[in-house]
């Protein structure tokens, strides 16, 4: 039976091979043969979100302390992960479900005349890089999209850092604002912004500052710092309006992965529900010592609308948990995790306008662009309103008065840092964007966070180790994986 098997596929082989005008004759002149570029993209843009939701910001908000996670989410309060899964995140999502095919939509849209949808592509890789570059460090890099060369070459900080900005200058450059139509753009399946390319060219100069602020301690980017900021174009619209956001829908088709977690968990207490069986709050990410205690000290209004008392405490104050092995707060005296973060169509945020400002602020305040504290103290309210606006229309909307109040009581001119009383805001502002609070926090060190008990480790993380399998593989990786203790590049 295995010989008449082989028999028939090397017939058919022979068959199918030679005979063109049968192929051809049988080819569906109606079917698409060619794959939208922006159907590439937005695939690729899923997967990335997915990853974050699932799996990066819950790590990096654990990691610096914005919640203390517990139950089945306990791992990475003392930095523990998955190896599988960071195996399969390198391997298959990083390299593949986003590098690779975004390198594919970019040449879709380049062959179609579509300049402005490989801007757009090019964005986002960027942004991806910056991703992956912070979280593992070292990484091939320059020869990570050559299909013939097997074992890419693992770059430096230095060398990836400067290539994301030149992604970003590329992109910029490329960009054309005046026309904006179906031919030029991708619009239909832009999960950010339907194409509109002048909130594109916002987002890539906002990531362009991160990354610059990113490398600032440890390079000299003052000018170039200086020449963006004098630009003018950045996701600075205070009502949220230019923000870059992933967007998901009220439904369990399109619904955001990281409430999916506890949706799949309700039989298990996932959440906390009332009489009438309505979900009040989630049970399964506590508030944190370390976030309470700055919010209190500093009366911030922020308080109720990142964190919800529990349901037997409808108005009392609530007691931080503290991060890493030891016991918890009184139920009754908890606080969780907002229901404005966990929920079917919570978005995805990529870049919001309160972290241009308080970037922006902090430059100034360090001199890296002329302004000093008078354009400091001005950004700096500028993206603290913004951070509170974030909240209006939910049922944790701030209201008006207590945010004028709080941005009131913002002065750098008494301050005894005014850089760390920015970057503090800093810590606060970028609540539940995980991977890039935690990347924030390795650069600027502020707040000052106790080491959690059970670590394994003396210092907050640092990095995640490179994948064992990608060491075993590569005869260009390092031999060993720097450990999670070593400061990744842009650090002080």
């Amino acid at each position: 039976m295995k010989n008449f098997n082989k028999y028939i596929l090397a017939v058919f082989v022979l068959v199918f091979s030679s005979c063109d005008d049968f192929l051809d004759v049988n080819t569906n002149p109606n079917a698409s043969t060619e794959v939208p570029p922006g159907t590439v993209m937005t695939n690729a843009s899923l997967a990335l979100s997915q990853v974050l939701l699932n799996t990066l910001n819950p790590d990096g908000e654990a990691f610096i302390q914005h919640h203390k996670p517990v139950v089945v989410l306990t791992g990475p309060d003392t930095y523990s992960y998955s190896s599988i899964g960071n195996n399969n995140f390198w391997q298959f999502t990083f390299y593949g479900d986003i590098i690779k095919d975004l390198n594919l939509a970019a040449a879709l849209a380049e062959e179609s005349g579509r300049m402005n949808g490989v801007a757009q592509i090019r964005i986002i890789q960027a942004m991806a890089w910056l991703i992956g570059v912070d979280r593992w460090g070292e990484m091939p890099f320059t020869e990570s999209n050559d299909p013939a060369i097997l074992f890419p070459k693992f770059d430096s900080g230095d060398v990836i850092y400067q290539g994301i900005i030149d992604i970003l200058d590329g992109a910029i450059d490329m960009i054309d604002t005046s026309n904006q139509t179906f031919e030029t753009t991708i619009t239909d399946y832009d999960p950010l912004y339907g194409g509109n390319m002048d909130k594109w060219l916002a987002f890539a100069n906002s990531l362009k500052l991160r990354c610059l602020m990113r490398i600032s301690y440890v390079e000299d980017r003052s000018a170039e710092i200086t020449e963006l900021l004098a630009s003018g174009t950045f996701i600075d619209a205070l009502d949220g309006s230019e923000n870059a956001e992933f967007a998901y829908y009220p439904n369990r088709a399109n619904q955001n992965f990281d409430y999916a977690t506890f949706d799949n968990f309700v039989s298990f207490g996932s959440f906390q529900v009332d009489a009438d069986g309505n979900r009040v709050h989630q049970r399964w990410r506590l508030a944190s010592k370390a976030m309470v205690d700055i919010l209190e000290a500093d009366n911030d209004p922020r308080m109720w609308s990142f964190f919800q008392r529990d349901i037997s405490n409808p108005a009392g104050p609530i007691t931080g948990a503290v991060n890493g092995a030891g016991s918890l707060p009184p139920t009754a005296e908890r606080g969780y995790v907002s229901l404005f973060y966990i929920r079917q169509d919570k978005s995805d945020e990529w870049f919001l306008a309160s972290e241009y400002y308080l970037l922006a602020a902090e430059a100034y305040a360090r001199g890296l662009a002329p302004g000093g504290l008078a354009a400091a103290q001005t950004a700096l309210e500028s993206g603290v309103q913004a951070s509170m606006n974030h909240f209006d229309g939910s049922a944790f909307e701030i209201s008006t008065a207590d945010k004028q109040a709080y941005v009131g009581s913002l002065n750098l001119s008494t301050a005894s840092d005014p850089v760390q009383a920015i970057q503090l805001q800093q810590y606060k502002a970028l609540n539940f964007q995980g991977a890039e609070a935690w990347s924030n926090w390795r650069r600027t060190k502020v707040p000052s966070l106790t080491v959690p008990v059970g670590a394994p480790i003396n210092t907050i993380i640092r990095r995640i180790e490179v994948p064992s399998s990608e060491i075993e593989s590569n005869i260009n990786a390092p031999e060993v994986s720097p450990r999670i203790d070593k400061p990744v590049y842009f650090e002080q």
